[in-house]
């Protein structure tokens, strides 16, 4: 009986299946950001194991019951859970799962998990970078990291920034972080020479502007001590680690990104000139200075400006290769005639596996030739001005160029701007070959050898010409210089890790290493003066036809013995997937410093706890982890040979003289780091997010002083004892997915920090201070405007405060008798009052705000950044903009009129161009189309796109740009946040293509 029920059992259930109506049901499966295929997609049958997965092109077949689900799913993308409801056919587009891919992430020497992660590590990859045109790694992740700050130097073309991982740690030897392409540690130095024949000081091109961004994968962001320790002495302002693109899975892709756009200087951030009619009416009492013409020299030496962007990229793996090529083209016209930059380079990444996958091999190879065209722009050009500086101030009453057609040039003092632009060339070429060939071998189960090569090497080369013609003190009948920089680095490293579960629930994971770079810069400098003709384009090719050498212009150097030795190692331990213990320690040896103080022991210590593993941990949060993390870490970016004398040529060939006195107690600067973090994720992790505190401590500042006599012109450094720089803040990360369904998403991100810094000068070593912050102009020359002091922080603003002008028109003071200034002396001006701290270039808190999303085949993403609570001295203002200026036949902004200045007020640089410079900027703009190719068979995926950069700002600011940098230091002590002639931050609007065949 129980076997005929059975059977009768049996026979009813196949009856059940066989009268289910089955529907066949065919697609394809793309990727929701770009619209290309995705192969091996796991497409089942909700609630059985009836399946199959894409082909290569995304395509699939599955035959399911009537009313049934399909789940779609693979890794790094949401899964989708989609009803057939009749259907027979059913495109599907994989949205990025943000959390899976955060899982794995790029740390020194490795990867880890992000649950496994004990340090304060961001990662920003291809899905967060900054959208539109940019031209060098930095300008991807600007604003979208809590705790590091991004300024650029100025808007032009491959200018450089300033890269500040929770602030400043050091005075002079140098506040950014370690680059790390593809395992290899760059040298920081700049590679292109700066310029200055006269008219002022020139800066180096950006020296990441070999690498296209294009190329980059993703940027991993190690901030506390525990991830960067690793790297020892060049981890003290945290490191950059970039991951270069490399070919994926399926059949090979043939890709074209191409983008053209248009950029211009936003109207509503220029100075309100006066124009020729405001300017005659201003002027009336002098009829002299009306010169009947009508000009406007900003809007001559200004454009709009055309850019462009091409890549052509071919890529595939297989289960034991892969391999992708890359060619690019970038030109970048810049909104300031005559300058701009264009880049070709090409990338090569490549992979095999060998021997049942013993033995990894892979090498990469980027090559670059980047040609930088600049003009007259000067960081500190004096009173006569340079291209800028004359624009701002010409009259523009009066015409550029005299009736028998040559440039109106009425003095030195006032030098015509388009006679620059003529008259003056300035274009710098570099070529940069970076290489890296790695092989790792597995030994035995868990126990790995590799070998890292590695080859840096630029040569660039600076030519500056200036006709004869140009009317200015220093052209000396005209002058042809070219400036040359040849820079170059050798790594060696070899690591073993050993990865073993040591008992029940712990698991180990050991490094250790041995790394050898060597480092190599020399240039050279030729000039020539007096030439025969007036064609400036000659000159450079015909050096030799100028009269004349000046000896102490033609020079040459070699830097001297520049290596580095390190030995590391580093302990990973997970007890129950709940505890986690990470523990490092780098011992470095630097030729910079003598014998017996080369090596410095670098050590970190972390520890992590997976709360939400435990009971008591609330409901609400899916992941919560605890960090904790102490660490030292080193800086020795000071110039090589420092510890040992060195001599110079006299400049009449008569000898040498002492140039650097060595000093052989000279070691590293020291910064200790304390991190508190917890890593949270709730609702099934759709908000993820992170929570930082931080302490950091720098000890042993290196500092450069002048050396007493008999050696006057000489200088030497030291460590200085009792002189701390402290750092402290917190970082705060949020992302969240708010809607996830089939034909829309929605997510939000926001990442937030609070910043403090202070100098502690317990040795009382400079009781007067340290001058910093040059100010340049007419009547400014040997100005200062910033001081630092104990108790205050980096680079704070040190400056009279302006009380109004007095009836007759002169600029009053407030006279403090050295209230409020903790006793720093002095620094006197006639006129002017006592001087006090009044304001900060470092921001107390930055901000950025990023949503993305997509709807069917449309998606869009938006980027806000802020940065507030600090201030920017307006040099520019101070320089130019008085009523002296206005009545000497000079343009002014509109500010000027109706202030009360008397003419004969001399420019006292004090809080008065002090400005609070908080921002919110609509930083990113992009809306894209992914068209449906189903259909065309040679078309893998097409989207077009348009985006707008710097839409608009926010600010009080009243020059052109808040966020600015220019250069301003004194004696090779830096300077943070003043504004002269800064070349302003264009508006971009792009339209763009990627096509993958």
């Amino acid at each position: 009986m129980k076997k005929f029920l059975l059977l009768i059992v049996m026979l009813l259930v196949l009856f059940y299946h066989g009268a289910l109506a089955q529907v066949t049901v065919s697609g394809r499966v793309t990727d929701a950001a770009d619209g290309s295929p995705i192969p091996g997609v796991n497409i089942v049958e909700k609630g059985t194991t009836n399946g199959t997965v894409s082909d290569f092109d995304g395509n699939y077949t599955l035959s399911v019951a009537e009313g049934a689900s399909i789940v779609f799913s693979f890794v790094g993308y949401v899964s989708q859970d989609i009803a057939v409801n009749g259907r027979s056919s059913i495109d599907i587009a994989l949205g990025t799962d943000v959390t899976q891919l955060s899982e794995v992430v790029v740390v020194g020497y490795g990867t880890v998990k992000k649950s496994d992660a004990t340090g304060a590590v961001d990662v920003v990859d291809g899905e967060e970078f900054n959208k539109g045109f940019q031209t060098t790694p930095e300008q991807l992740i600007q604003g979208r990291v809590p705790g590091v700050l991004i300024t650029e130097a100025s808007g032009a073309p491959g200018a450089g920034s300033s890269i500040r991982i929770r602030g400043s740690s050091s005075i002079r030897a140098g506040n950014e972080p370690l680059i790390v392409l593809d395992g290899v540690p760059l040298d920081g130095r700049d590679t292109s020479p700066g310029a200055d024949v006269g008219a002022g000081r020139s800066g180096a091109v950006n020296p990441l502007s070999f690498i296209n961004p294009s190329d980059i994968e993703s940027m991993s962001i190690l901030k506390d001590a525990s991830a960067t320790a690793i790297y020892g002495s060049r981890g003290a302002n945290g490191v950059i680690i970039i991951t270069t693109k490399k070919g994926v899975r399926g059949k090979s892709r043939l890709e074209y990104n191409g983008s053209l756009g248009v950029a211009w200087i936003p109207e509503n951030r220029e100075y309100d000139l006066l124009s020729a009619d405001e300017f005659r009416d201003a002027t009336s009492s002098n009829p002299a200075l009306d010169f009947g013409g009508d000009v406007d020299a900003f809007e001559e030496i200004t454009r709009t400006a055309l850019v462009q962007n091409h890549v052509l990229a071919y890529s595939g793996a297989s289960e034991t290769g892969n391999y992708r090529l890359s060619l690019s083209y970038q030109d970048q016209e810049g909104t300031i005639e005559n300058t701009g930059l264009e880049r070709l380079s090409a990338s090569l990444n490549i992979g095999q596996k060998i021997l049942d996958d013993r033995i990894d091999l892979q090498a990469s190879i980027i090559s670059s030739l980047v040609t930088n065209e600049n003009t007259a722009l000067s960081e500190n050009v004096g009173a006569e001005g340079d291209l800028f500086t004359s624009a701002l101030r010409w009259n523009p009453t009066r015409p550029f160029t005299n009736p028998d057609g040559t440039f109106d040039q009425p003095s030195d003092n006032q030098r015509n701007p388009l006679a620059f632009l003529n008259l003056y060339d300035d274009v710098t070429e570099t070529s940069r070959t970076f290489a890296n060939l790695s092989a790792g071998v597995k030994i035995i189960e868990g126990l790995n050898f590799k070998v890292n090569l590695g080859l840096d090497r630029s040569v660039a080369e600076r030519q500056v010409a200036v006709s004869r013609q140009l009317l200015a003190n220093f052209v000396a009948g005209g002058i042809g210089n070219i400036e040359n920089i040849t820079a170059s680095s050798v790594l060696i490293e070899n690591t073993l890790t050993y990865d073993k579960e040591i008992a029940e629930g712990i698991s180990m994971n050991l490094l250790g290493g041995y790394s050898f770079q060597d480092f190599n810069r020399r240039g050279s400098n030729q000039r020539g003066v007096d030439f025969l003709y007036d064609d400036q384009s000659l000159y450079i090719s015909n050096l030799n036809a100028a009269a004349s050498f000046p000896p102490n212009e033609n020079s040459s150097f070699e830097d001297p013995d520049d290596q580095l030795q390190s030995y590391f190692g580093r302990v990973n331990l997970d007890i129950n997937q709940k505890f986690l213990i990470t523990g490092t320690v780098r011992v470095d040896g630097s030729s910079r410093f003598s014998e017996g103080n080369e090596y410095g022991t670098f050590p970190s210590l972390a520890f992590g706890y997976r709360l939400s593993e435990e009971q008591f941990a609330p409901q609400v949060f899916s992941d919560l982890k605890f960090r904790l993390g102490w660490g030292v870490t080193g800086n020795r970016e000071l110039p090589p040979g420092r510890s040992r004398d060195q001599f110079k040529p006299i400049d009449d060939g008569t000898g040498e003289q002492l140039d650097i006195v060595g000093n052989s107690n000279l070691t590293w600067e020291e910064t200790t780091q304390w991190n508190v973090g917890f890593d949270y994720g709730f609702l099934d992790n759709k908000v993820t997010g992170t929570i930082d505190w931080y302490y950091k401590e720098t000890e042993n500042v290196l500092f450069r002083f002048d050396a007493a006599q008999p050696a006057p012109d000489a200088f030497f450094w030291q460590n200085l004892d009792d002189f701390r720089i402290i750092n402290t803040g917190i970082d705060f990360a949020l992302d969240a997915v708010l809607v996830d369904k089939a034909d829309f998403t929605l997510n939000l991100g926001l990442n937030a920090s609070w910043f403090d810094n202070e100098i502690e000068d317990e040795g009382n070593q400079f009781p007067a201070g340290i001058q910093t912050g040059e100010i340049n102009g007419q009547g400014l020359s040997g100005q200062r405007s910033q001081l630092l002091f104990d108790g205050q922080e980096l680079y704070a603003f040190y400056l009279p405060v302006f009380t109004g002008f007095n009836e007759n028109g002169f600029a009053t003071y407030a006279d403090l008798d050295n209230n409020g200034r903790n006793e720093a002396s002095t620094i006197n001006v006639p006129g002017e009052g006592d001087r006090t701290f009044v304001g900060s270039p470092n921001p107390n808190y930055n901000l950025g705000i990023r949503a993305s999303a997509t709807y069917k085949n449309f998606d869009a993403s938006i980027f806000f950044n802020g940065v507030f609570g600090h201030q920017v001295l307006d040099n520019t203002a101070l320089a130019l903009f008085s009523q002296a200026a206005l009545l000497g036949g000079n343009n002014v902004d509109e500010r000027v009129l109706g202030s009360g200045q008397a003419q004969g007020d001399a420019p006292i640089p004090s809080d008065r161009f002090l400005e609070d410079a908080d921002f919110l900027r609509l930083a990113n703009l992009t809306v894209g189309y992914n068209l449906n190719t189903t259909d065309i068979d040679w078309l893998s995926a097409l989207r077009v796109y348009i985006t707008g950069q710097n839409l608009f700002v926010l600010t009080g600011y009243d020059g052109f740009d808040p966020e600015v940098n220019v250069n301003k230091n004194v004696d090779d002590v830096p300077s943070f946040g003043i504004d002269y002639a800064a070349y302003p931050r264009a508006r971009t609007i792009t339209f763009g293509v990627n096509v993958t065949f």
